[in-house]
């Protein structure tokens, strides 16, 4: 698993900031296809998830910690609406001089 998440947050540089900001929950269904018996677990602040698969946790940063409860079918239903794309900023341009992005 460490391998896969590996390859996919050195994919491009802003995966881990979707994956981090919002698209949690469907990191998780995608680790979820491709590791059967993974199990989606939430934080205690209920604002992220990570996937417990093989007795340890992960999300994009790879193996995490932290004190995490498996999800209920309602935060399931609630994480599903998660979206970077919905919820966060929008990427427009790369500063010039620096090349960080220049966000709204």
């Amino acid at each position: 698993m460490i391998q896969f998440i590996e390859a996919i947050r050195n994919s491009d540089r802003y995966i881990e900031t979707i994956y981090m900001e919002g698209g949690c929950y469907q990191f998780h269904l995608l680790l979820k296809h491709l590791f059967p018996g993974s199990e989606p677990y939430i934080n205690r602040n209920g604002d992220h998830i990570a996937t417990l698969y093989n007795g340890k946790l992960y999300d994009i940063r790879g193996e995490v910690t932290g004190s995490y409860q498996i999800m209920t079918e309602a935060e399931k239903q609630l994480a599903s609406n998660w979206s970077f794309a919905k919820n966060m900023v929008l990427h427009i341009a790369e500063c010039p001089a620096c090349g960080e992005p220049i966000l709204v």
